[in-house]
């Protein structure tokens, strides 16, 4: 922390005020049935007022060694780190976690990482909005400057709380590229590039996607977490809840593991 407010300088605390108030939500949809529900909105999910369980999951028998429950408008990393380190203190230290494209989070990364725990992560999908020709990748990171270079070899130096780096506007105003880097409706008039501050445990992670070990990981997460579901919401009645409320949900799912628990359990003894 004290590393980010160095970098950061004065605009720390103004900058911080900031993003908690541009991120309040001002509208919120509420179910007068079960208010304790939350509006779920996803691509490919049914758009409703539902609840989420969250798993944790051993990999060698599908055991589940975690739980979670929340509404349905809570994001899925939320409590991810909470559960991953209730399962380190309370069940068995994991080695290593594998997860999908939702928990490719950069506080993920580097809190696992600090546990000492190696994770295995499908990367979400690269979302390039900017309409200029030059992408993120025709630019060049300099480690030992701390700075982009771009193809017309200016530089881009670090400015804000998520490494903002920004080119000159004299550069970019004489620069002969500036119809393929800039868009025709940018106002800016210099080119920006984003960075998350937990950037250096993120490229270590997936620096090793190509692995064997790396892909068996993902593979067994598919198994076991989405078959699990699979078999939950088939066999448990996990589609839906019988009563109204978080508790009731949470009861549903609570039970829903332990019969599964249970029957893995005797399956792995015989």
């Amino acid at each position: 922390m004290e590393t980010l407010k160095i970098r950061t300088g004065k605009r720390w605390k103004k900058r911080t005020r900031q993003i908690k108030k541009d991120n309040r939500r001002t509208k919120k949809r509420v179910s007068r049935t079960d208010p304790g529900a939350g509006h779920m909105k996803r691509p490919g999910k049914p758009q409703g007022q539902y609840y989420l369980s969250h798993q944790t999951l051993d990999s060698g028998h599908g055991i589940i060694i975690g739980l979670t429950v929340t509404p349905g408008d809570v994001h899925d990393t939320a409590p991810y780190l909470e559960q991953v380190e209730a399962v380190d203190q309370r069940v068995i230290p994991p080695q290593a976690a594998a997860a999908d494209s939702a928990y490719d989070f950069p506080l993920v990364h580097r809190e696992l990482e600090k546990l000492g725990i190696e994770f295995f992560v499908r990367p979400q999908p690269a979302r390039d909005r900017t309409q200029a020709e030059f992408k993120r990748d025709a630019f060049t990171y300099d480690t030992a400057k701390d700075v982009y270079i771009c193809p017309n070899g200016n530089a881009l130096y670090p400015n804000g709380l998520f490494w903002e780096y920004w080119a000159g506007r004299k550069d970019c105003g004489s620069c002969p590229l500036r119809g393929k880097c800039l868009s025709a409706e940018d106002k800016r008039g210099a080119r920006k590039l984003l960075d998350r501050y937990f950037k250096p445990s993120v490229q270590r992670h997936f620096s090793r996607r190509w692995e064997p070990e790396y892909r068996e990981a993902l593979k067994q997460r598919q198994v076991w977490c989405e078959g699990t579901f699979a078999i939950q919401k088939r066999r448990h009645n996990l589609t839906g809840v019988l009563r109204r409320g978080l508790g009731a949900a949470e009861d549903h799912c609570l039970l829903s593991s332990v019969a599964l628990n249970l029957r893995r359990m005797i399956q792995s003894l015989n």
